[in-house]
């Protein structure tokens, strides 16, 4: 009988978990990711508090585009045109990494040696390709080649004269030889998602905006909204502000919640959305089979088990305070934020989910610290996250710090940017509880001009023991835009998907191994 009740309160207690994981992802959806549609500018309260996040969010990121135009506009001709990307890495160790005295030694292999990778992606037309060659003293390897489209992918070797090919069609065909037990040979490779950007369809993102989105929005009352002038301290200055206070009751949260994961159960549009979402995070391209034999979760039933849950448990939380957001708004801009949500199966076991922080703003620069946590039985377990943004007339100047417990994660970055030429000093710091510290330094230039850019890069480490420039990374790149990928010629290809077990077995002991003993042998002189 005890076990049965443990096993009750442990199914309550998953549950209740569940329901908070819901009421934090609808307060951030209804309190700041309303960007993903644009409000009729009305004198209403309600309408306001949504402009005000939507604006806020807005400057932040205008922030980022001026600081990365140039990366932003090549990322887009890389949209709509085929591209090739040229890397050249090398390094330099200045230190010895063994005790060899000979005349050649590790660290002298690795500071005469470069690694070139080119790639050329097409995205309108679902073509990428890749080729490896490295030097490492007088010893290269080149013609090491990898081509991929929507339906099948290529590899090239140097020492086999034919360039290995598999359908994605011919996938499962392939594994259920290799293993039966487990595949069925229904599987398939559908490499489209690897070259589209977006997961979920550009009408399925648009059908959850309209109907969910839109749908919350529409459902809150506009009596939850309130607003009044009100003067606070932001830093030192005391700023005139409207005051917009957004508060639902207990018995309004839960009906929004119910309503919506009401329909949410009843919507078979949004389920297939939702289920095919999941399954591309699960398995990634590879299709499987009706009766695989994998132990992947069975996505449908997840999801109907976990919406039902969430329904059921409603009746299990406690929302004492029920929801309350307030923001401090001066010039359109949120100055000061109070997010807070108090929920728990009884007045014992109450936990409270809070954003709290301010902001400000002038023409150059910009100060924030905000604070997210949760306290649960008395403690207080929080992420900080403070920073200042300046960038005067592209001298820029940044530096973002996330704090947890006595943990810190800094970045700081300085940065020139002319028109299209950029010089940079990036270093991300980690200083852990016993004040240990280890900075990843990352410094380097870059070029954009009209369909070619060229950018260098260095990356060294340092920490309280290790000095620095012991090691460096040199990363040189160089991208344009083309006309079009190449492909290999059908005669150039060795279809190894049509092949049965033992014709493959056969190709690779007959061939292919002969092939890179002879390749092997000709370059095992190698001298430095």
């Amino acid at each position: 009988m005890e076990e049965n009740n443990q096993e009750v309160r442990l199914k309550k207690k998953g549950s209740n978990k569940l329901i908070a994981i819901i009421i934090a992802a609808v307060v951030l959806l209804v309190g700041g990711s309303v960007a993903a549609f644009v409000l009729t500018e009305t004198n209403s309260p309600k309408a306001s508090y949504f402009i005000y996040e939507k604006k806020t969010l807005d400057m932040l990121t205008e922030q980022l585009e001026e600081r990365y135009a140039p990366e932003l506009e090549w990322s887009e001709k890389g949209l709509e045109n085929p591209i090739e990307d040229v890397y050249e890495l090398s390094a330099e160790l200045n230190m010895p990494i063994s005790g060899a005295t000979g005349p050649i030694t590790p660290e002298q292999i690795i500071n005469n040696s470069t690694i070139t990778i080119t790639s050329n992606l097409d995205r309108e037309e679902k073509i990428a390709t890749a080729g490896l060659k490295g030097s490492f003293g007088n010893f290269t390897i080149e013609d090491i080649n990898f081509y991929l489209t929507s339906e099948e992918m290529m590899l090239g070797l140097p020492f086999v004269n034919e360039i290995l090919q598999l359908k994605g069609d011919d996938f499962g065909k392939l594994l259920s030889q290799l293993d039966p037990m487990t595949f069925t040979g229904e599987e398939k490779l559908d490499l489209n998602m690897l070259f589209e950007g977006n997961v979920i369809a550009e009408e399925d993102a648009k059908y959850i905006e309209d109907e969910y989105v839109k749908g919350l929005y529409e459902a809150l009352p506009e009596e939850a909204f309130e607003s009044v002038d009100e003067t606070v301290k932001i830093g030192s200055d005391n700023v005139d502000t409207e005051k917009v206070t957004f508060h639902l009751t207990e018995e309004q949260v839960k009906e929004i919640l119910k309503d919506t994961l009401t329909k949410m159960a009843d919507d078979k549009r949004l389920k297939e959305i939702m289920i095919e979402y999941l399954q591309a995070q699960g398995t990634g391209p590879l299709v499987l089979g009706e009766n695989a034999n994998l132990e992947i979760p069975n996505f449908e039933e997840d999801y109907d088990t976990a919406i039902q849950e969430a329904i059921n448990g409603l009746d299990d939380v406690m929302i004492p305070e029920g929801f309350k957001s307030t923001i401090w708004v001066a010039d359109d801009i949120i100055v000061k934020r109070d997010l807070s949500i108090q929920m728990g199966p009884t007045e014992d076991q109450l936990v409270t989910l809070y954003v709290t922080g301010q902001l400000s703003k002038d023409k150059t620069d910009i100060a924030f610290e905000y604070d997210l946590g949760v306290v649960e039985n008395d403690l207080d377990q929080s992420v900080s996250f403070d920073g200042t943004l300046s960038n005067n007339d592209g001298d820029i100047q940044d530096k973002l710090t996330i704090s947890i417990e006595d943990i810190q994660v800094i970045y700081e970055s300085n940065e020139t940017l002319d028109d299209s030429k950029k010089d940079f000093k990036r270093t991300f710091t980690l200083i852990d509880e016993t004040g240990y510290t280890f900075d990843l330094i990352w410094s380097g230039n870059a070029e954009y001009n009209g369909d070619q850019m060229n950018s260098s890069h260095e990356l060294t480490v340092s920490s309280d023991d290790i000095m620095d420039d012991l090691v460096v990374l040199y990363i040189d790149k160089e991208s344009k835009v083309t006309d079009s990928v190449t492909l290999p010629s059908d005669d150039e290809l060795k279809d190894i998907g049509s092949m049965s077990l033992e014709e493959l077995m056969t190709y690779f002991e007959t061939e292919v191994t002969p092939q890179f003993e002879e390749w092997l042998m000709g370059i095992i002189g190698f001298g430095f």
